[in-house]
């Protein structure tokens, strides 16, 4: 039965692809569909993807990270958990599933840089509960990541949060949204309840709170796998006051929670130690911003941000036979940070300018108090504390010279000086790290930038290009590291594509969209991977979307090669080669929606890892092809009318399979089910 339907899918898959071609001969980017679940960007040189809110409701994830698995050359780390899991974006960013963050990737909530530091094998990024969302934008390279870092050579995942006027109507001042879900496999169920609020035109308010429990998946075979259940709740305020028509004043706050009792210490790989702990993960993210946009002025549109963040994470052993520092520690790290941007529009002959500029400051605090050992009170030895003050100037000019050429420069200088506190002992674990004492201060510095360009062939087809340069300035976590704590990690990208987007292709009423992307990077002086200096890596991305009245279908996929150290040997953390195909189809006046979602991951054996027991992501993956099943229901007149039903079938032929750089088998088939209504 599973191979037969092996076969279905890969006919399907290969039936999309040019006779010449084969599939794994293909790298595939972005796509972002209008008419469909997602539209194709093709009026950009970036290579982005935006996951609407329609898309955000059909995907009925369980994690941020499920939010993200079906965008190209994106590979997800134990995606179906929030702790320990991470995402790749063009073969980067991984080791945040093993460690908490290398620098490569950037997230940003609502404007605010996220991602704790290094906590030995329990980090993540994404320990959030994607109902909060209302958008994501990935950004695969590091095309328009200067706003936020110097370091983002993978990409940069940007989401809004959830706004009040989502759920008003015209004239409304009151709205109640209430959802519930279950998912079988696990068991899982989530409710979220969302206020709105508008007494007028000046203020709104949204009020969000969110409880979801899962537990513990089993693989296609049955078998559980160990700690990828979790508790989750979650809440979010947002409030926004306009005085007049030209300024706004608004206020965030969200709040994430994971409590965990009585779970393996190594949330990565739980197999690893038998030492188990009490967890508990806090995220909370606050800001305050005034945004001033007369509407007689277009070289003014200015926004101050004042932003707080706090990442927590408290671990305590309650049993296991050995003891470590690890087990035992209290972990906060808290950013404060004041952003002063404005877009200014204005034109110079024939050339219309968008001009962004900014400045930030920000100050990162990290403390990770042991709580036992003759060393009580100091940083655990594995994660370093104190603190990292950095000031930073970005400059964006988007200038479009008539309707066929756009530039698009941009400038990043960023200086920081980390300072060490609480490191004043020797930590020994696989080597001594050195004592650093209360105090010291390492300085570095970075002058970035990216240069793109797109070009309209036609009015249909268009040519693009970038070139950026990137440097991933070190992280407290650098600070026992001597030959690291003062070097950045430099990176060269550059990007060549074109895009075609065109209606009545084949029929009267259709829309064809393709954008394919090739890049290469280097990257030299590197700290992240142990051995490895340099790294070179290329592929290319290819979008296809297709909107025909009857029916629409989507389709990506995704390949890469990377070497090391300027040999041929393989960098072992590009993911494997994938396809993904959507077929859909609406009904009923549009009020039932019906698609298939066919996946398939070539074998990854480039590179057999010798360290299966310590690095089990990266040892030789099988290939599978999985199938999904999504159904939504949105009556609009009768007794539901208002009432959003949705069902999907992931994994559908219950494939037992691991995805290459994840530890554990993904989940067996699962039934998820959401039923939601505003008041």
């Amino acid at each position: 039965m599973k191979t037969r339907a092996h076969l279905l899918a890969g006919a399907a898959i290969c039936a999309v692809l040019p006779a010449h071609l084969s599939a794994q001969d293909l790298l595939l980017g972005t796509i972002e569909l209008g008419e469909s679940q997602r539209s194709l960007q093709t009026d950009t040189a970036k290579s982005t993807t935006v996951i609407d809110q329609d898309e955000l409701d059909a995907r009925q994830a369980s994690s941020m990270t499920e939010l993200l698995d079906s965008i190209p050359n994106v590979a997800l780390v134990n995606g179906g958990s929030p702790q320990g899991a991470a995402i790749s974006i063009r073969g980067l960013g991984t080791q945040s599933g093993t460690y908490g963050t290398d620098g490569k990737i950037a997230v940003v909530i609502d404007g605010v840089t996220s991602g704790a530091e290094e906590i030995y094998r329990n980090g993540s990024m994404f320990a959030l509960e994607p109902e909060l969302f209302r958008n994501v934008t990935v950004t695969r390279g590091p095309a328009e990541s200067f706003r936020y870092t110097s370091g983002a050579i993978g990409g940069t995942v940007e989401a809004q949060t959830k706004e009040a006027a989502d759920f008003l109507e015209d004239g409304d001042t009151f709205a109640l949204r209430q959802k519930l879900g279950y998912e079988s496999n696990g068991d899982g169920y989530t409710a979220t309840t969302i206020l709105a609020f508008a007494p007028d035109d000046k203020f709104d308010l949204l009020a969000f709170a969110g409880y979801r429990t899962v537990g513990d998946r089993k693989d296609g075979d049955g078998t559980v796998q160990a700690a990828t259940g979790f508790d989750q709740p979650s809440a979010l305020l947002k409030a926004t006051y306009r005085p007049t028509e030209d300024s706004t004043f608004t206020f965030g706050y969200a709040y994430n929670k994971i409590p965990e009792f009585d779970v393996p210490y190594n949330a990565y790989l739980p197999s690893w130690s038998d030492a188990l702990v009490d967890r508990n993960t806090e995220d909370r993210t606050s800001y305050l911003s005034y945004r001033y946009n007369p509407v007689d002025n277009d070289l003014i549109n200015l926004e101050a941000r004042l932003t707080y963040k706090q990442e927590k994470m408290f671990i305590q052993q309650v049993a296991g036979a050995g003891t470590n520092t690890i087990y035992n520690a209290d972990h906060d790290t808290s950013t404060i940070a004041l952003r002063i941007e404005n877009e200014a529009l204005f034109s110079t002959g024939i050339v219309d300018h968008t001009l962004t500029a900014g400045i930030e400051a920000s100050e990162r605090t990290r403390k990770s108090s042991q709580l036992a050992g003759p060393y009580a009170g100091l940083n655990d030895g594995s994660a370093p504390g104190g603190t990292d003050r950095s000031i930073s100037v970005y400059v964006a000019d988007k200038m479009e010279v008539g309707d066929k050429l756009t530039l698009t420069p941009q400038l990043r200088f960023e200086h920081q000086t980390l300072t060490s506190q609480g490191n004043d002992f020797d930590y020994v674990s696989f080597s001594t790290l050195p004592a650093v004492a209360d105090g010291t201060s390492f300085s570095s510095s970075a002058f970035t930038g990216a240069l793109s360009a797109r070009y309209a062939v036609t009015s249909d087809f268009a040519v693009f290009g970038t070139l950026a340069y990137n440097e991933n300035l070190p992280i407290l976590d650098d600070l026992r590291v001597p030959t690291v704590r003062e070097t950045s990690e430099k990176g060269r990208t550059i990007e060549l594509g074109f895009s075609y987007d065109t209606l009545d292709a084949f029929t009267q009423g259709d829309h064809l969209q393709a954008k394919l992307t090739g890049f290469k990077t280097h990257i030299w002086d590197g700290t992240t991977y142990s051995g490895v200096s340099t790294t070179d890596l290329e592929g290319v991305e290819l979008e296809l979307s297709y909107v025909h009245p009857a029916f629409y279908a989507d389709f990506n996929a995704a390949m890469m090669r990377g070497t090391i150290n300027g040999t041929d040997d393989d960098y072992k953390w590009a993911p494997a080669d994938s396809v993904q195909l959507t077929l859909g189809k609406t009904f009923w006046d549009e009020q039932f929606d019906l698609s298939v979602e066919a996946k398939h991951a070539w074998a990854q054996t480039r590179t057999p890892d010798t360290n299966a027991a310590y690095y089990p992501g990266t040892v030789p993956s099988d290939a599978y092809t999985t199938l999904a099943l999504s159904a939504a229901y949105k009556p609009n007149s009768g007794w539901a009318e208002g009432v959003e039903f949705r069902a999907t079938i992931e994994n559908l032929t219950d494939e037992t399979y691991r995805p290459y750089l994840s530890t554990r088998n993904a989940s067996g088939r699962n039934l998820k089910l959401t039923i939601a209504k505003t008041f």
